[in-house]
């Protein structure tokens, strides 16, 4: 198959990530444009990925006056730009691999969902958690009919104290007010995808949910903190915090990528002394956590009934010291469980001649695609996408724009229940 020309529109870390996977690791891609108004990641696309100078854009209207000159594009622009970015590149007629979550707004989400069926693109929204071979595994369970049919789905995410607060404390996604997505749409439309995928065909009836900024805040913070970890900290407050920044982002960066953005140069390039100097001044990540005017929930649950009479719950926690995602699924003639990082799922049946259960583990930790972020999802989700720009069948973790635009609207009433106090219907 001849290589997929690609236009890359948000040359962050997410569209880098697809990209990387489609060039480098499948083989299948090749990224002919990019646009950024930062001229430094267009340099970085140019480096990294062959970018020819003259198709360097720093707007999409440069990009849009060449008229349609790729095969497809990779939006990884913030959810507020999600969907003005991508409907002139419909209109051009481009297959769109576009990050989730799709936008921050009901409106626009109708609208890139109408303007998707009109055009005839392709929109893959990137479900990726669909195409690791954890969940792929729990789907076809469910579809086998193994556990008969779906009575409850439980998932829960736990969100690491270092991803915490380098996305929802201190970084991009700290304020609902100021970025427009919630933790549900940010962090959690991936769960509330995956809740509806798994229970195929159900429609959400009602939802009701619950959840607050209530432990990271700044009358939590500890007994004479400072504002700044290095500046004004004192450093026997600093040794009992999990949030300090010497630690978190000097000595152990578990994602360098992310908090030297605003330095404006690439994170292999900073040298240790400007790090520093940015966590003193400007730079958000070296703001105190408790103290730095995020507005963004630090746990939330939520809890559907579908149209068939199943029910479903989601629960996520901020700063949790194991981060991982699990899952149990009941239906009416076995259950599933698991833990995502682990690889494994327990399936299980009820065993007439000891009135107790029997079991057996599945173990897809060793599956060759597993490769990569999100547990294989990331490769699984732009394989997927280049058969289908290619021509090829969808697969069996590949979902519509009906689907995205169920799921994301259910994220939308679930935020409306929390602030609400009640239930809500669908």
């Amino acid at each position: 198959m001849d290589k997929i020309s690609t236009l890359v529109i948000g040359c962050g870390d997410r569209a880098t990530v697809y990209a990387n996977e489609g060039c480098k690791e499948l083989g299948a891609m090749r990224i002919d444009a990019c646009v950024d108004p930062d001229v430094s990641k267009l340099e970085l696309m140019q480096k990294e990925f062959g970018v020819p100078a003259d198709n360097c854009f720093t707007s999409i209207e440069q990009a849009l006056a060449r008229g349609r000159f790729c095969d497809c594009i990779i939006n990884g622009t913030m959810d507020d730009l999600h969907v003005p970015t991508t409907l002139p590149f419909l209109e051009q007629g481009y297959d769109v691999l576009l990050e989730k979550p799709v936008c921050n707004n009901e409106k626009d989400l109708l609208t890139l969902r109408d303007a998707a069926k009109q055009s005839g693109c392709r929109v893959f929204v990137c479900h990726v958690l669909r195409y690791s071979p954890f969940y792929r595994k729990v789907k076809e369970l469910i579809l086998s009919g193994e556990i008969g049919e779906v009575r409850h789905i439980n998932t829960y995410e736990h969100v690491g104290v270092f991803l915490t607060s380098v996305s929802f404390v201190r970084g991009k996604w700290r304020s609902e007010r100021e970025c427009g997505s919630s933790l549900l749409l940010a962090k959690c439309s991936h769960d509330i995808d995956l809740i509806c995928w798994l229970n195929s065909g159900a429609k959400p009836d009602t939802v009701f949910s619950t959840g607050g900024r209530d432990f990271i805040t700044p009358e939590n913070a500890p007994a004479g903190a400072g504002t700044r970890c290095l500046v004004d900290c004192p450093q026997s407050v600093r040794d009992k915090c999990i949030f300090d920044a010497q630690t978190m982002y000097l000595d152990n960066c578990l994602l360098p990528w992310y908090p030297w953005q605003c330095t404006g140069k690439d994170y292999r390039e900073i040298t240790y002394e400007e790090k520093v100097e940015s966590l003193k001044t400007f730079n958000p990540h070296g703001q105190c956590a408790y103290k730095c005017g995020g507005d963004i929930v630090d746990h939330q649950t939520v809890s559907v009934r579908f149209d068939n009479g199943s029910y479903a719950t989601h629960s996520v926690t901020l700063g949790s010291f194991r981060d991982g995602r699990d899952i149990f699924v009941a239906g009416t003639l076995g259950e599933i469980d698991g833990r995502v990082d682990e690889g494994k799922l327990t399936v299980r049946h009820y065993d007439r001649g000891t009135s107790w259960y029997n079991s057996r583990v599945i173990d897809v930790s060793a599956d060759a695609d597993n490769a990569g972020a999100h547990f294989g999802g990331d490769r699984g989700l732009v394989r997927d996408f280049v058969n289908t720009v290619a021509g090829g069948a969808l697969s069996i973790s590949a979902s519509t724009i009906d689907d995205s635009v169920r799921g994301q609207l259910l994220v939308f009433r679930a935020d409306e229940s929390m602030k609400k106090g009640f239930p809500v219907k669908f």
